[in-house]
């Protein structure tokens, strides 16, 4: 093995000590390199220099200088996570998602089955509510198809609805579609998708932010949400109404880091309720209507 290789993967156990058992958010790991420049000096700090980060508490300073006591812990882990068929990237990674950098809070590694979305692909999110009625679902399909066959990386969640739907439009095409969960990568959610998920990761990827046995709970939503957003270059959505709180975060997370977001609609049917519409032209998303207008959208991204 090359040195470099060995350095790659000494990283890569340091970001998991730091993470796993130093307990080093996203935004605290921006402000470590900020202030520390490499991984290296952030693992060869002490407590006491460690306090002179904006934010950072006397229990936060000890508990990650104290990861380089887990090295070996984590090493452990990362071949645990092998043998699970659980690859780890983290942000210090040629394969780690470029795009993802333009979040404010960029994870600090990410945990995936299959295959992470290539960077010079273009990739789109495709997302509505959970509770899609038929139009919905076959508008979704579609649309996922049409993107597969011009070359697109397409991206959703594993929800019911219009995201699983977008998943199926894909594979039907025979193109990569990419999921990111909102759980650990064994606790699958929902657990009747799992077949759906197996499928994705022939020729996709499973990805979360999550260690492998996390529960799915609502908090993790807005975890996933800017995933979705940062890997992806542009967002559409097809149907939701006004209770859809996963499509509003989404939306609002869209506009604090300005991601294009285009709601496509099927003048034949009613997806999106006129609340729902005006908010999200509020978070300044482009309606476009007509399936023809994925062409534009399509020659939009760069």
């Amino acid at each position: 093995m090359s040195m470099t290789k060995i350095k790659d993967r000494e990283k890569k156990i340091a970001v998991l000590a730091l993470v796993r058992y130093g307990e080093v958010e996203p935004r605290m790991m921006e402000a470590l390199l900020r202030h520390y420049s490499t991984i290296e000096m952030i693992l060869a700090s002490d407590a006491g220099t460690l306090m002179a980060i904006s934010g950072m508490t006397t229990d936060a300073a000890n508990q990650i200088a104290r990861a380089t006591d887990y090295l070996e812990d984590a090493e452990s882990y990362y071949k645990l996570l092998l043998d699970k068929n659980i690859q780890v990237v983290t942000r210090f990674d040629k394969e780690y998602p470029q795009s993802l950098f333009e979040l404010h809070d960029p994870p600090s590694l990410l945990y995936y089955r299959g295959i992470i979305p290539e960077d010079d692909a273009n990739t789109v999110t495709l997302v509505g509510t959970k509770i899609a009625s038929n139009e919905g679902i076959e508008l979704t399909t579609t649309i996922s198809k049409k993107l597969v066959e011009a070359g697109v990386q397409v991206l959703s969640g594993l929800q019911t609805g219009v995201n699983i739907s977008t998943h199926l439009g894909a594979k039907a095409s025979e193109g990569k579609t990419f999921a990111v969960l909102e759980s650990g990568l064994e606790k699958i959610y929902p657990e009747e998708n799992r077949p759906i998920a197996v499928d994705i990761v022939q020729t996709g990827g499973l990805i979360t932010e999550f260690t492998e046995g996390r529960e799915f709970s609502n908090e993790n939503t807005k975890s996933s949400n800017r995933l979705l957003i940062g890997i992806s270059q542009a967002v559409i959505i097809t149907e939701f109404y006004k209770d859809d709180l996963f499509v509003y975060d989404l939306l609002d997370c869209c506009s604090q880091i300005g991601k294009m977001v285009f709601i496509l609609i099927d003048p034949k049917y009613s997806l999106v309720d006129t609340d729902s519409l005006n908010h999200a032209v509020k978070c300044g998303a482009v309606p476009m209507v007509g399936l023809d207008k994925l062409d534009d959208i399509i020659k939009s991204l760069v």
